[in-house]
């Protein structure tokens, strides 16, 4: 399979209304090849959706887009715009009748320029809006499901990590997370680790999802070590008036929950402005008691979001748009059970809920200047939460301390407490008794990048680009005393211990790729990041804790680094249906400073990691296209790996680096579509992640040796899809989809033989729905997790370990009428 981009030649670029002079009866690829002279726009379509067609007349002054309409009259094909590019494709209608449209057309961005997905010389897994509406997705948890491989684990409540290929660690994330083209992370907090949260919205009115596998260390910079996923949310259509409205409700052990959409798209200048307002509020029903409170269906949890696009094209070839999205979310309390407790039952001594915040700024530039397109982003976010977390464990583990005892008596470290003594420490542990954590935090970050790459395709393209990054975040970490009754912090009775942290980092990195042989069947990829980061962190201790000893807070620390990242890849096009690529690339993230008091100097800071990632991949189409079956296999060593341990009283957790691990995996996709009503698709990944250097330290517990399986990361994933359509009568047709998704084996831990390893995984989920749908309405019913499925999905490993397993057997029906 192969794809043709026809690059313009600059001729009538200062024309609004081009003048055209195609003669009929032009084969069709030679006819965009004249349209794309006279117009001097790119043209993107796969060769084996225009062969053996040819082209109507077009002659006189008009617009662009209304010649290529009349060009490609009667065709069967249509068009749309794509960053400035035309891009041809089948005409819905067409679709039912040659399968294949969904195959050759699907375009990608994972390059940072418009590409065909099976031409792109990586493994990449793209799901469009439409698919994802199908599937029901509205969150990350649901749409990790359909892409094995892709990893989401909870941290605590409204907490979650990501992670890519077995490349699983706290500190920096180790996949990037993309709105659009501005990167989001979440903040250091206590523990140094930005990774282990992200600001999720809800999957509303998008576009597109892209998830790029493998390191991406060149176009994406840090946090890229296990690759890349990417959201694209629809932007305003300029030339059409129209939206939708939807609702839902569903219930789950007996909870309700519901949910209302609203979209409205409106050109204020046709084709030249317009705006794009996506309104939500979903409410999720709870499942989860607590029984040492006494307290039935805890944990249900709410969003509403605003997001407001305003896009605008004043010439051809300048299009501009602003993006600013907010959104309010609450998580009632843990979604966890207690380890050794039933399914879905907590035994946490105090209350837990989540608090999330997050506004996002986004404004970018598409300007194309002869041969060459710039591109510039500029964004801010700005994230508040407060998260709650459970500390009573901490302190039950520390009301016999003898340090504990001195520190709070204010005696010599090197002397004794007498049996009072420690009887009356003991007693003051047990007055702050239970405690949680109350930990306000504020995130603020600014995003700049300017790219420049060829617009054209000629035997050489490239990307060149600048980047900018500004990150600042502070919490104030509040131990307090819980209420034994309701769970609920108790004001009056003071701090346990408070401090303050504050986080600065900044990077900078020069970037750039250029491809050989752009044109041809044979290409060669060279790439390359400088990147630069300092990173800043201060403590204060307000109120010492003598529990667990914040004595030593106050510090203030700086690290920085410099270095390179580079990319290698070779493909080759065998035939029209088959590629395959080789790749070498590197990934990294930024080291930093751990904020836990009283850490010996030499686990103070921790440094940089990086990973170097050999991957060959083939990418194959069979049966005129109707079959697509790719697959990669792939070896990844990981160096200075950063890992989170706790400290030997558990109350702290520090970031530190691990020395070296080893990956290896495949990944394979494929998708059959039998006929117009039947099309499905399978889905695997396989993945073998190792230590292979001992890691041990007097000062940290939960650390491992080599030959240990990395934590939290299954051997094998899979997800299988089917979809069935047909019509029911005039206007009026059926949809039928089930989806599977299997998550093998792991374990919460490296030393699979202690009491506080959890076994993971072992998990089937189907879900299935179906809908009847008009030209304007569609109402649908659906069931998720149909086997009630509880095993195990991620532990945490404090004091007192939280398992986390999926949402239980949900059923609920959907109405949405488009307008």
């Amino acid at each position: 399979m192969c794809c043709a981009v026809l690059a313009s030649v600059p001729a009538h670029a200062a024309e609004r209304r081009p003048l055209f002079a195609i003669p009929a009866g032009l084969p069709l690829d030679k006819a965009l090849t004249a349209f794309s002279a006279q117009s001097d726009r790119d043209i993107l379509f796969p060769p084996g959706v225009v062969s053996g067609l040819r082209g109507r007349s077009v002659s006189g002054r008009m617009d662009s887009g209304q010649a290529l309409s009349e060009l490609l009259k009667g065709s069967g094909l249509t068009w749309r715009d794509f960053q400035g590019r035309f891009l041809i494709e089948r005409a819905p209608a067409a679709v039912a009748i040659d399968v294949a449209a969904d195959v050759e057309g699907v375009v990608v961005t994972a390059l940072r320029r418009p590409t065909l997905e099976q031409l792109t010389p990586m493994s990449v897994r793209a799901l469009s809006g439409e698919e994802l509406r199908r599937a029901g997705v509205t969150n990350f948890r649901d749409v990790a499901a359909l892409m094995p491989g892709l990893t989401q684990t909870s941290t605590g409540t409204g907490r979650n990590r990501l992670s890519l290929r077995g490349v699983y660690g706290s500190g920096e994330a180790t996949t990037a997370l993309y709105y659009d083209d501005i990167p989001v992370t979440g903040p250091s907090g206590t523990t140094a680790d930005p990774g282990g949260s992200f600001p999720e919205f809800l999957l509303v009115d998008v576009q597109q999802v892209e998830l790029l596998r493998g390191p991406q260390g060149t176009l994406y910079g840090s946090s890229a070590m296990g690759g890349a996923f990417k959201i694209m949310f629809n932007r305003p259509d300029l030339s059409r008036r129209g939206g939708m409205v939807e609702g839902e409700a569903s219930t789950n052990a007996g909870d309700l929950g519901g949910a209302q959409t609203l979209v409205v798209n409106q050109p204020l200048i046709a084709d030249r402005l317009g705006l794009r307002l996506a309104a939500y509020h979903r409410d999720e029903p709870a499942f989860t008691d607590n029984a040492r409170l006494g307290l039935s269906r805890i944990n249900g949890s709410s969003a509403s979001g605003l997001r407001l696009g305003v896009g605008a094209e004043p010439t051809e070839n300048l299009q501009l748009n602003l993006t600013i999205a907010h959104q309010d979310a609450t998580d009632d309390d843990a979604s966890a059970s207690s380890l050794g407790a039933p399914s879905h039952v907590s035994e946490n001594y105090v209350r837990t809920p989540f608090r999330s915040r997050m506004t996002l700024y986004d404004g970018s530039l598409n300007w194309r200047v002869s041969s060459v397109q710039l591109t510039a982003t500029a964004a801010s976010y700005q994230w508040d939460s407060t998260r709650r977390i459970d500390y009573t464990a901490v302190l039950l583990s520390e009301r016999r301390s003898l340090d504990g005892c001195k520190r709070y008596l204010g005696l010599p470290m090197e002397g004794a407490c007498t049996p009072g003594e420690l009887d009356s420490y003991s007693a003051y542990v047990d007055s702050r008794s239970p405690g949680l954590l109350n930990q306000p935090i504020e995130l603020r970050a600014q995003v700049q990048e300017l790219r420049l790459r060829s617009a054209g395709l000629g035997f050489v393209a490239w990307t060149a680009g600048l980047f900018h990054e500004v990150r600042n975040d502070t919490i104030d970490s509040q131990v307090v005393v819980g209420d034994a009754v309701s769970g609920l912090p108790s004001p009056s009775a003071g701090f346990t211990g408070r401090r303050i942290v504050d986080s600065r980092l900044r990077q900078r990195a020069v970037f750039g790729e250029i491809t050989l042989g752009a044109d041809r069947d044979s290409t060669l990829v060279f790439g390359a990041r400088h990147f630069s980061y300092d990173k800043q962190t201060e403590g204060r201790a307000l109120v010492v804790n003598v529990i667990s000893n914040t004595s030593e807070a106050n510090f203030f620390a700086t690290t920085q680094e410099a270095g390179w990242s580079l990319k290698f890849v070779a493909s080759h096009r065998f035939s029209r249906s088959i590629m395959g690529y080789a790749q070498a690339a590197q990934g990294f993230r930024p080291g930093g400073i751990n904020t836990v008091p009283g850490l010996p100097p030499e686990l103070a800071a921790y440094d940089a990691d990086s990973l170097w990632n050999y991957e060959a991949g083939l990418k194959t189409a069979w049966l005129d296209s109707r079959l697509v079956l790719n697959a990669t296999v792939y070896r990844i060593d990981w160096r200075d790996m950063q890992y989170s341990a706790n400290s030997t009283n558990g109350a702290f957790a520090f970031i530190t680096n691990l020395g070296q691990a080893r990956v290896f995996g495949l990944e394979a996709e494929t998708v059959y579509t039998a006929s117009p009503a039947w099309k499905g698709g399978l889905n695997l990944s396989l993945t073998d992640a190792v230590l292979t250097k001992d890691q041990a330290t007097n000062y940290a517990i939960g650390l491992g040796s080599a030959g240990d399986r990395i934590p939290v990361v299954p051997r094998a994933a899979a997800s299988g899809w089917v979809e069935y359509r047909r019509p029911l009568a005039a206007n009026l047709d059926f949809l039928a989809r089930g989806d599977a998704s299997y998550v093998g084996i792991s374990h919460s831990a490296f030393d699979t033989g202690t009491a506080a390893d959890v076994k993971l995984g072992g998990l089937l989920l189907l879900n299935a729905r179906a809908s009847v749908q008009t030209a304007s309405w569609t109402l649908g019913a659906f069931v998720d997790n149909i086997l009630d499925g509880d095993r195990p999905t991620f532990a945490t490993a404090a004091r007192q370990p939280q398992v986390f397993a999926p949402r239980p057997r949900r059923f609920g029906m959907s109405a949405v009428y488009a307008f």
